[in-house]
């Protein structure tokens, strides 16, 4: 899609993906010390319990499930374009919402793929390193809000409105 061309919405797939992230980060965050005490019964030969068993494996397949949704995002993003930012925002505020962004995709791909490089491969090591991301995914998501609530908010841009399901907004 070319630069001129832009869409004054993201694609509903877009905002379905967006949301389904949510709520599978959600259901991560819930389930994570199920993940821990699963991880560790599995690596020292005990049997973990149903319940820990059972959010153990309802973890990977969660994980699993935000890689495939934030790559199916970013496939939809390019060939279907994203709307364009607010015109009266600072250049500042502008950099930051692509860092943020950036970041937020980079942490979706490297936990799921560190996450099942630790479970396929038992290394501990590269669990520590899926679990060490945890707080900076969180802050960073915190930074997304903010950003949207900013933008919606302090600038007047429509952007959080773009990614309200059944809403769609013109630019």
């Amino acid at each position: 899609m070319s630069a001129t061309a832009r869409p004054a919405a993201w694609s509903r797939l877009n905002v379905f993906l967006h949301w389904a992230i949510v709520v599978l980060i959600v259901c991560q965050w819930i389930q994570g010390e199920f993940m821990a005490d699963f991880w560790d019964a599995t690596l020292e030969g005990e049997a973990p319990g149903q319940l820990a068993t059972l959010l153990g494996y309802s973890h990977i397949v969660i994980g699993t499930l935000v890689l495939v949704a934030a790559a199916m995002r970013l496939v939809d993003r390019f060939t279907h374009g994203r709307p364009p930012l607010g015109a009266d925002e600072p250049q500042w505020a502008t950099m930051l919402a692509k860092a943020t962004h950036a970041l937020l995709y980079a942490m979706l791909f490297a936990m799921p793929i560190l996450g099942l490089a630790a479970w396929f491969t038992g290394n501990d090591a590269i669990a520590g390193a899926h679990a060490f991301l945890w707080n900076p995914l969180l802050a960073v998501v915190a930074l997304h809000v903010v950003g949207a609530l900013a933008q919606h908010v302090w600038f007047r841009s429509p952007t959080l409105k773009r990614m309200i399901p059944g809403i769609r907004h013109s630019a």
